[in-house]
């Protein structure tokens, strides 16, 4: 029997048996335990707004705080510099077939002798004691955690909550790693490259392509880890998941599946009354999940544009510069669905 066939209660009992297991992955932050040796790397370009909270929060709980200013517009530098860190500024575009982000992720874990590396993006701002909790609790060589989500408009709030609840519902993969902050041990990421290896250096999702290079990777859920600002506004939620979207689910069927199943079946309302509970749990507003079926309408919209876009070796404006959808594979739309069935 397919996904498509499974029962309402059947297809339920699946969501909440997954989000039940991803418990297992949560951590918490530990304010009490002593500074990490670690060098946090924060790559920034154009984030003058909230490079020095990043910072703050950092400098507490890491051996050093590294800012990699990527040929910033604004005074992205200068307030990182200000709030303790310290800055390496890149100039210019990255050379052909590197992004924006490896770059400055490279830049950034050149030289370091510290046990650890952690990779922060500059929208994070990370708990007390985050990265040491991190590390105690990581069985592998490599961790990441994804944390909350500090949203302030209307989409942010109705979009971005439902789509972790629904990548939680379909399963994590077995390669799932986050970007908000990604922690390596500094032997085993310049064993692989770090972010040099070929796949990682190109790839929109370098997070993903990095945690496949080092293998075994240990992914967690920290809520109170960490919390994130994405997106700005609605333009740029819609083309930072474009962006994303394709690379990050291969199998497209079983996703729109999983994606549209809930809101779809004969009982919507256990999808709503879901999605309520899951953002309740994640510190977000309940009441959105009254709009869980016109979020996931939108999110898939989002990754058929995707899709589309990566089958066609389109590309995004990110951060003023063009990025290759899903890392510019190009696909069949035949080879797209009948994927989900190898």
């Amino acid at each position: 029997m397919g996904l498509a066939s499974l029962p309402a209660t059947a297809f339920a009992a699946a969501g909440l048996a997954r989000m039940a297991a991803a418990a297992g992955r949560f951590v918490r932050p530990d304010p009490a335990a002593a500074p990490l040796d670690v060098r946090a790397v924060v790559p920034a370009r154009d984030e003058a707004g909230g490079i020095a909270a990043c910072v703050a929060a950092l400098l507490p709980q890491a051996a050093e705080v590294v800012v990699v200013d990527d040929d910033s517009a604004d005074a992205t530098a200068e307030r990182a510099a200000g709030a303790g860190a310290r800055v390496l500024r890149l100039a210019g575009d990255p050379p052909p077939g590197w992004t924006g982000k490896a770059r400055a992720c490279a830049a950034g874990a050149e030289g370091a002798t510290t046990a650890w590396l952690a990779f922060v993006d500059a929208d994070v701002v990370l708990a007390p004691g985050a990265l040491p909790a991190l590390a105690r609790a990581t069985r592998r060589a490599s961790t990441s955690v994804a944390g909350g989500l500090a949203c302030s408009s209307f989409w942010e709030r109705l979009l971005l909550p439902e789509l972790g609840l629904a990548l939680v519902q379909e399963g994590l993969p077995a390669d799932f790693a986050s970007g908000h902050c990604f922690l390596v041990r500094t032997g085993a990421y310049r064993e692989v490259g770090g972010h040099g290896h070929p796949a990682v250096r190109a790839s929109p999702v370098e997070d993903r392509d990095l945690a496949r290079a080092l293998g075994g990777h240990d992914a967690r859920l920290g809520p109170r880890m960490l919390r994130a600002r994405m997106y700005r506004d609605l333009p740029a939620l819609w083309d930072g998941l474009l962006k994303n979207q394709a690379g990050l689910h291969p199998r497209p069927l079983a996703h729109l599946v999983w994606l549209l199943g809930p809101v779809l079946a004969p009982r919507p309302w256990a999808a709503v009354v879901t999605s309520a509970g899951g953002r309740l749990a994640a510190g977000q507003n309940p009441l959105y999940g009254l709009g869980a079926p016109l979020a996931r309408a939108v999110l898939a919209a989002n990754y058929l544009a995707s899709r589309s876009r990566a089958r066609r070796g389109a590309t995004v404006r990110w951060k003023g510069r063009a990025v290759a959808v899903g890392g510019g594979a190009r696909q069949s739309m035949r080879s797209m669905w009948t994927a989900d069935c190898l």
